[in-house]
């Protein structure tokens, strides 16, 4: 259990933390809000190396880095990586924070972030259009990184599915020109990408028909036979393999649950 909860530590960590950048990105006010800052927040469970990570605002660019940084106005420190993933997943965790005195107002004014990122939670299913518009690009992103961060952690699916493939794309992308992302595979080792990959032809694409179509698609309110139907979907490529990687997805869904 206590490995379980570092994998998705990992995972969240990795994955979903750097997608604060797309919030600042899509958000004209927060880019307004983050503009002047050059200071640096990060993240860390205790006694565990391999589980820390900063963000590092500098003249309104927002940059995400593993690993520790020397001397962050804001730390969050927790005490298990089952507190870090509460906190991530919409639960109640309690870390020490670092700075929170002296960097008051860095601390108030990171929070909206963190509140962005809980859009990636499967119960937050917002009702406008630009809010599924944000859920979908985040969730595209996220799960290419988290299929990725699984592979490399040595996720047992995940590396049967990789481990003897020879070099291919799994692309997604929203038609006709909404966010897409992608996940390349080559003997075992994974790479994950925004956009469209362009250096050959996508092995598996998925093809949804519009931002709506993904949003119940990637929110688990249609599955993919039923979207296909009403064409919602469509997978140019191995359907197999499209079938496989998507059970994946759907394991990832139920770990951030």
């Amino acid at each position: 259990m206590a490995e379980d909860k570092r994998l998705l530590a990992k995972l969240l960590m990795n994955a979903a933390l750097p997608l604060t950048r797309v919030l600042v990105e899509d958000d004209p006010k927060l880019a307004q809000k983050y503009a002047s800052w050059n200071r640096t927040v990060q993240f860390q469970v205790k006694d565990d190396p391999e589980l820390a990570c900063h963000l590092t605002f500098s003249d309104g660019q927002l940059t995400f880095n593993q690993g520790r940084h020397e001397a962050p106005e804001i730390d969050f420190v927790f005490k298990t990586a089952d507190d870090f993933v509460a906190l991530m997943t919409g639960k109640i965790a309690v870390p020490k924070i670092k700075g929170a005195l002296k960097n008051f107002g860095t601390l108030v004014g990171f929070l909206p972030l963190m509140l962005g990122l809980t859009l990636l939670l499967p119960n937050k299913l917002p009702k406008d259009a630009a809010g599924k518009a944000l859920k979908v690009k985040l969730l595209l992103y996220f799960i290419t990184v988290a299929l990725s961060q699984l592979n490399r952690a040595g996720y047992e699916e995940m590396r049967r599915f990789t481990e003897n493939m020879p070099d291919r794309i799994f692309q997604w992308s929203v038609q006709p020109n909404g966010p897409a992302a992608y996940l390349r595979i080559c003997r075992g080792k994974t790479k994950a990408g925004k956009g469209i990959y362009t250096r050959r032809r996508a092995f598996v694409h998925m093809m949804f028909q519009s931002t709506e179509s993904a949003f119940l698609v990637l929110t688990g309110q249609i599955d993919n036979v039923e979207a296909m139907k009403k064409g919602y979907l469509v997978i140019d490529g191995s359907p197999e393999y499209a079938k496989d990687i998507s059970v994946i997805m759907k394991n990832i869904e139920a770990m951030i649950s």
